[in-house]
């Protein structure tokens, strides 16, 4: 019986050792996860800053209306476009950390 007893103690210890190591683990895990999360955001809050100035700029330029509107779309489709392929290089790299 005490030994039954005994045997009982040390799972319960080692049920609460795994359990303490498991949570680490997974906060761990949670952090990083809130960090690259953090980066990403600022990543994209700093390239839509620089996208909405680069086309502020274009819109300045273009006011005299010379270029064909066609091309106008072409320019604005190849930035949107680019900045879609840095956001998806940047998110597939962090995933792959």
């Amino acid at each position: 019986m005490r030994k039954d007893l005994n045997d009982a103690r040390d799972l319960h210890g080692q049920a609460e050792s795994a359990a303490a190591v498991w949570k680490g683990h997974v906060m761990d895990r949670r952090k990083k996860a809130l960090t690259d999360y953090k980066k990403l955001r600022a990543f994209f809050a700093e390239e839509e800053g620089r996208f909405l100035q680069e086309a502020e700029k274009e819109e300045g330029s273009l006011d005299d209306e010379d270029e064909d509107p066609a091309e106008r779309f072409r320019s604005l489709l190849q930035a949107v476009s680019e900045l879609e392929r840095r956001h998806r290089n940047l998110g597939l790299s962090m995933l792959l950390q």
